[in-house]
């Protein structure tokens, strides 16, 4: 190899010596940072405490109890008084279970309330019409644009069903509502008349003469006067015409049957004056005619729109009728007396002598799960006016809220001022409280809060699988360094393999060229 050679040939080892090196810290410096991290997850495990199962010890304790024939009472907590005297000396913390009856609230799902629909037409006969910007007022009852409302399904129902019967024509199926009014009543029943309705009865109203009356409109049965007893008189017909302003009696009203008042369902007041001065005021018949000199009214068509829910599911509804069943007048006052803002409510009132009344209809009962449960007309309108289809109405109701009264084991409590004896170790083995004669004798056992212990088992259980996740997660992390530790550790003996042959190497090539340098110079001098 000749000097030129030689020298590149050091050189290039020289440069992979020097690269050796620089790799091999540079894997040391990895290393050593592998290293940190398995500290840092070594000193992790020296942090983390080992979870301690709960001992049945420590939610153990003295528990004292006596039984009064009835119930077993057991003793909460106690207190001693600091100034005792000869009666009491603590004051005494009980408590028992008892089954106490108890109204309650709940709510059932997807409740699937059946119910039919009834439409009514019916005529009211005009007295007064009132016209303003959207509402119309009949016989004082206002009558709105239902575009005044919010546009409830309720309402879409109402007006549906309408024109399924055949009442109502909209063209398309459109409903305009700008061209329908009505109003709901505290019944939820919907009266639904049309603007042509409104303006034609407006058109044609007619009046009664002043002094005749209309004994129909009264609410008076004239076709049957003859068979009239006093009772009807006294609570029927004399209450009609008196809020008409007629002072008229029984003897009257019996006079005026007799001279056939009542025959044609119309009626004016006369009066005669005696030559004594005394008047005598007399009801005398009249025809249609008379009573209404410019002809009758021919009224205003209103169609009523009620709903009668007979099912919740496969659950049979039954409407309660007064007066109420033992059984249900029970239930019921229960409800309203533990759920005083339920809709229960909204169908009973209290008088003032503390009975109760029910207003004889809204409230419904069916089986449910073997019991009897409760709900309201209000309740499950609610429910079936919610469906998301209206050829679909069971399907997509809202929740149905429904009550029920039931024995329901419940804790009572009470504190009382007692006189408490003990034996020679200090055990309590007698028990005389304030409201009470008699002197009961002390059970005393160690009882374990079950309750408490196993929620302390499983919050240990839940510490022991975090604790056990934790060391599986260090292991396998420590597992992942070592082995990168391994990887490096083989290559740094790599390199070290390497470095001592390019040593070798270099030391060779190093010699020769000190005998290349050698020989030269002997060249040179001649030698």
């Amino acid at each position: 190899m000749g000097m030129a050679a030689s020298q590149a040939r050091y050189l290039a080892l020289t440069a992979r010596k020097t690269n050796c090196e620089w790799e091999g810290q540079q894997i040391n410096q990895a290393r050593t940072a592998l290293a940190n991290q398995t500290a840092d997850y070594f000193n992790q495990l020296l942090n983390c405490k080992v979870p301690d199962c709960p001992d049945t010890t420590d939610y153990t304790t003295t528990q004292y109890s006596y039984s009064d024939g009835y119930n077993d009472t057991v003793l909460e907590q106690w207190h001693q008084l600091s100034n005792s005297n000869k009666e009491y000396n603590y004051v005494v913390d009980t408590y028992y279970y008892d089954d106490v009856y108890t109204g309650s609230k709940k709510k059932m799902s997807n409740p699937e309330v059946i119910y039919k629909h009834n439409v009514t037409p019916k005529n009211i006969e005009i007295d007064t019409i009132e016209k303003s910007p959207n509402e119309y007022i009949v016989n004082g009852t206002s009558y709105k644009a239902l575009s005044e409302y919010q546009d409830t399904k309720e309402m879409q129902n109402a007006i549906k069903d309408l024109e399924a019967d055949g009442y109502l024509k909209l063209p398309g199926g459109k409903v305009d509502y700008t061209n329908l009014y009505g109003y709901k009543d505290a019944s939820n029943i919907w009266h639904i008349t049309t603007k042509d309705n409104l303006e034609n009865a407006k058109d044609n109203t007619k009046g009664l003469a002043n002094g005749y009356y209309d004994l129909k409109a009264l609410g008076i049965d004239y076709e049957n006067a003859a068979t009239w007893d006093t009772d009807y008189i006294n609570n029927t017909v004399t209450p009609a015409l008196q809020e008409k302003g007629l002072n008229i009696n029984e003897n009257d009203i019996l006079t005026a049957i007799q001279n056939g008042a009542f025959d044609t369902g119309y009626i004016k007041v006369d009066s005669t004056t005696t030559a004594e001065g005394e008047t005598t005021t007399f009801l005398t018949a009249v025809d249609e005619t008379e009573a209404y000199p410019d002809g009758k009214g021919t009224g205003l068509e209103v169609y009523q729109t009620s709903y009668d829910p007979t099912y919740v599911g496969n659950c049979k509804l039954t409407e309660l009728t007064a007066p109420l069943s033992k059984c249900d007048e029970t239930a019921l006052l229960q409800i309203i007396a533990d759920l005083p803002d339920s809709t229960i409510s909204d169908y009973i009132t209290r008088k003032p002598d503390g009975t109760f009344e029910y207003f004889g209809a809204g409230i419904y009962s069916f089986e449910y799960n073997g019991a009897t449960r409760y709900t309201t007309f209000k309740d499950l309108i609610n429910s079936s006016t919610t469906y998301d289809e209206y050829g679909k109405p069971i399907e997509g109701q809202d929740k149905l809220q429904y009550y029920d009264a039931t024995y329901i084991k419940t804790k009572i409590r009470d504190k009382q001022h007692a006189m408490i004896e003990t034996d020679g170790s200090g055990r309590f083995v007698s028990l005389k409280l304030e409201d009470d004669s008699v002197v009961y004798n002390l059970h005393c056992e160690q009882v374990t809060d079950e309750e408490t212990y196993q929620n302390a088992m499983n919050q240990y259980y839940h510490d022991v699988q975090k604790y056990e996740k934790l060391v599986a997660d260090i292991n396998a992390k420590t597992e992942i360094i070592q082995q990168e530790d391994r990887t490096l550790e083989l290559r740094l003996k790599q390199l070290d393999t390497e470095q001592n042959a390019l040593q070798t190497e270099m030391e060779a090539v190093k010699k020769v060229i000190s005998k290349n340098v050698e020989t030269t110079f002997k060249t040179f001098s001649g030698g």
